[in-house]
């Protein structure tokens, strides 16, 4: 098990303890950034093959209304929203 320092605090945590801090939409999205970050560094694709795919994706996204987009089906997060 890996340990990272955090330099506010000096305390030592773990993956699990930082885990416990985050929400499960916050856990998803560190996990996806942890395994891009790793596949890019390894070389299993580089960062404009990356850019190539998620831009394209994401223009998609922003043709659509946001309660057909991923992350803003919630009810709550339609009411926050306030009909945008």
């Amino acid at each position: 098990m890996i340990n990272q320092d955090t330099q506010e605090t000096g305390h030592t945590m773990t993956m699990p303890e930082a885990a416990k801090l985050l929400s499960r939409e916050e856990r998803f999205m560190a996990t996806v950034a942890a395994m891009n970050t790793l596949l890019i560094e390894k070389g299993v694709y580089t960062q404009d093959e990356f850019d190539a795919i998620y831009v394209p994706w994401a223009l998609t996204q922003q043709s659509r209304p946001k309660k057909q987009r991923p992350g803003w089906r919630s009810r709550i997060l339609s009411i926050l929203s306030f009909g945008a």
